[in-house]
């Protein structure tokens, strides 16, 4: 099985350097087109199905690559984004500081009414298993996502230290391709996002 995880298109919040986090915004015009240029990359491919996180400015990229081939979405809360909780909102710079001043490992922090690290990888790689289970192992599932979920998940599956998530990358309608095979993941693909170039 071959799951397409692409990270949804530009907001606001991803322009302004805030935290988005589970806050439902929306695309702002940069987003749209980078949605439409991700569905233009996925025009001849073959998708078999399509899942998206239940928050628009996902839904709305996924939505798009769904449309051209015809395809249902299948909403799942479970590929939200990590809950910052009252990080949301707020300049990523307040984050990074509670980082810094933290002596907890990366992957443990949190904040009040938020989840870590080593909680939303867990979460995103439950659900990502799930829909394992849901299709065939000749089938290409797309994906739509977050990108701290979907770095988290990557630290995950391949049982990757905190520290080296600063080092994972995930654009704005980026495409990461990981293949299933035999109950284990492996990665082809990370941060792709040369259909925006």
């Amino acid at each position: 099985m071959k799951l397409l995880l692409v990270r949804h298109g530009e907001t606001d919040h991803n322009s302004d350097d805030l935290i988005s986090g589970q806050v439902d915004v929306k695309l702002n015009e940069t987003g749209v087109r980078q949605a439409k240029r991700l569905a233009n990359r996925m025009d001849d491919w073959d998708i078999d199905s399509c899942y998206s996180s239940d928050l628009e400015r996902t839904y709305k990229t996924v939505e798009r690559v769904a449309e051209r081939h015809g395809l249902d979405i299948r909403i799942s809360k479970d590929l939200r984004e990590r809950a910052f909780g009252e990080f949301e909102g707020r300049p990523k710079d307040d984050w990074r500081q509670k980082v810094r001043n933290s002596d907890q490992e990366r992957i443990k922090i949190s904040s009040e009414k938020g989840e870590s690290l080593k909680q939303v990888g867990e979460r995103l790689v439950n659900q990502l298993d799930q829909i394992s289970r849901e299709n065939k192992q000749d089938e290409v599932v797309l994906v739509g996502s977050h990108s701290v979920a979907i770095k988290a998940a990557i630290l995950r599956v391949f049982d990757l230290k905190g520290r080296y998530y600063g080092k994972l990358e995930q654009g704005n309608a980026a495409l990461t391709i990981l293949r299933y095979e035999r109950g284990e993941f492996v990665l082809d693909t990370m941060n792709d996002t040369s259909h925006l170039e």
